[in-house]
């Protein structure tokens, strides 16, 4: 999520000033420190969920007290112990049956707390895993929920995966894009299909695109934060950013349409 941050991220958190950040999925921990520096600097926490952190924790746990609070599990595991969510941010693993568990979890962790639904932003809504899911560890995912995978490359203008080459060839990837239960975006979806939260989403098509669940009830407690998230639900601004990334990744991976 590091490149939305000067512009998306930070405004948006510092117009919520939320009582508590989750952040699930820390990898290296460059955003994670960004969101600790403006967590102590307003008071407030970052519950980080991550069970392979590849960073120092105990090294950012002394630097930042009672700031950081880190959960060295599976997100379905992690987000039953986090105490405060004001908003959200999802970037673990990037497929429909464990980012729909999460969202659902939000849900009841708030409903526990009671709490208002946060504000919720999760990475790689585009291609490639919009509508196709990865698994950083299939086991993890019960096999009613699994899509066929294998651990071959994937192209912008096919479906199916590839032989030779392509995109995170090294990992495993669904065997086709699209269809039922299959991407984060579609995780996505489904979950507001069936919530009783009204969400306001906003999708911005850029390095694999972020999708911003606004809920109705903070939008109308947080105008300023309102207002900055409908700037980027513009038809005209969203189609010309979604070339621009299409553009990045045709060369990006060497694609042709």
């Amino acid at each position: 999520m590091l490149p939305f941050w000067p512009d998306l991220i930070r405004p948006m958190l510092e117009d919520l000033e939320p009582h508590g950040i989750v952040e699930i999925g820390s990898e290296s921990g460059r955003t994670t420190r960004l969101l600790l520096e403006l967590a102590r600097a307003r008071g407030t926490r970052v519950h980080a969920i991550d069970p392979k952190p590849a960073f120092d924790v105990a090294a950012w746990q002394a630097e930042f007290g009672d700031t950081f609070v880190f959960h060295r599990l599976p997100s379905l595991i992690g987000l039953h112990a986090v105490d405060a969510m004001g908003a959200v941010l999802i970037d673990g693993d990037h497929n429909w049956y464990t980012v729909f568990h999460e969202l659902k979890l939000v849900e009841t962790r708030c409903a526990e707390l009671g709490v208002l639904p946060p504000l919720i932003l999760l990475h790689d809504v585009v291609w490639p895993y919009g509508r196709r899911d990865l698994y950083y560890d299939p086991d993890s995912v019960p096999a009613q929920f699994r899509q066929p995978f294998a651990r071959k490359g994937i192209s912008p203008v096919q479906s199916g995966l590839l032989d030779q080459g392509g995109f995170n060839a090294s990992m495993c990837n669904a065997a086709h894009e699209g269809g039922s239960r299959n991407g984060v975006l579609t995780a996505v979806e489904d979950y507001l299909a069936q919530t009783h939260w009204r969400f306001r989403l906003v999708v911005v098509p850029a390095v694999f695109g972020l999708a911003i669940l606004l809920p109705d009830a903070l939008a109308a407690n947080k105008p300023a934060l309102a207002q900055r998230v409908a700037a980027w639900d513009v038809p005209e601004i969203r189609k010309f950013i979604e070339r621009m990334e299409m553009a990045r990744i045709a060369m990006l991976t060497g694609a042709r349409g």
